[in-house]
């Protein structure tokens, strides 16, 4: 001892037990470090492996499946699967869909250069000049031609109606007489409205164009027990036909026509006592039977054979 200070040495024992455990952590960390490294080295091998699993797994069979597969690396996803197997149907049907209209259009090409060769055919045959000719020359024959049926099949649609119309009226007691149809109507309306009647039934009010046609008339309302307008007006001044065409030899009764400003419309008269002097006139708006007339379409008397 020195000083009062006294140093006491170090015990062996605790020295040793220091020097041991100093060892011993030294051991753990080590093996603690290796075991680590060791795992690591195990997870990333077996993480390599998986992946060469994966890899290496036999595709599916069928090119389809093996595309499927393909497209499941591609897209990990259900979602992303569902959207690319849908994307690939929708390109196989537009796919389909283009080869179905590819077909079809062939076959409508082949169908019309048939057609136009029984067409250009038909008119060299018909038409023996058109030999020789070009397609575009033929074309436009053929297409005067089909103007011409056109117009053919206009025609005999409206004769074959007019026939219909003509046996309509023969079967609902029109008289014929020299080509023309005439109805002796039995109601009565003012003379405006007989125009209108006889316009509905595709006819006009009566319009006397002879003696002859005056006497035929005559002779039909003879029985009659009321008179019958005829289409003769008189306006600005004068008798006129209705229909614009002046009227030619009159037929009035003695004395007549009178009072102008009120009596504006001609009849035929029933039970006329004299003949050729059957004309009379009254009041547009009286009540009175009618006569109409129909004519033949003369369009029919003109057609070429």
């Amino acid at each position: 001892m020195a000083g009062g200070l006294t140093f006491a040495e170090p015990s062996r024992t605790s020295v040793a037990s220091r020097s041991n455990a100093a060892s011993r952590s030294n051991v753990s960390s080590r093996s603690n470090a290796a075991s680590r490294s060791n795992v690591s080295s195990r997870s990333s091998v077996a993480s390599r492996t998986r992946l060469k699993r994966r890899r290496k797994q036999a595709p599916a069979k069928g090119k389809l499946a093996a595309f499927l597969h393909n497209i499941r690396d591609l897209f990990p996803s259900s979602i992303g699967i569902f959207t690319a197997v849908t994307l690939c149907l929708i390109l196989f049907f537009a796919a389909l869909g283009t080869t179905i209209l590819y077909i079809q259009g062939s076959g409508k090409s082949s169908a019309v250069v048939k057609a136009f060769k029984n067409i250009k055919d038909f008119m060299t045959k018909r038409e023996p000049s058109l030999k020789g000719k070009n397609d575009a020359e033929i074309f436009r024959e053929t297409q005067k031609l089909a103007d011409k049926l056109v117009d053919l099949i206009i025609n005999v649609t409206e004769i074959e109606d007019e026939i219909e119309d003509i046996s309509k009226k023969l079967r609902q007691q029109w008289v014929p007489y020299k080509e023309v149809l005439y109805l002796f109507e039995d109601r009565t309306k003012p003379w405006h409205k007989a125009i209108t009647a006889c316009e509905d039934e595709k006819s006009m009010l009566i319009t006397i164009g002879s003696l002859e046609e005056e006497e035929f008339l005559e002779r039909e309302t003879n029985t009659a027990h009321q008179d019958s307008w005829i289409g003769l007006p008189y306006k600005d001044g004068k008798w006129q036909w209705y229909n614009g065409i002046n009227v030619g030899t009159t037929y009035w009764k003695a004395g007549m026509p009178h009072d102008l400003d009120n009596k504006r419309c001609a009849i035929l008269k029933a039970h006329c006592s004299t003949p050729q002097k059957c004309w009379e006139n009254i009041p547009c708006d009286r009540q009175k039977r009618w006569i109409c007339k129909k004519m033949p379409d003369k369009r029919w008397y003109t057609l070429n054979p």
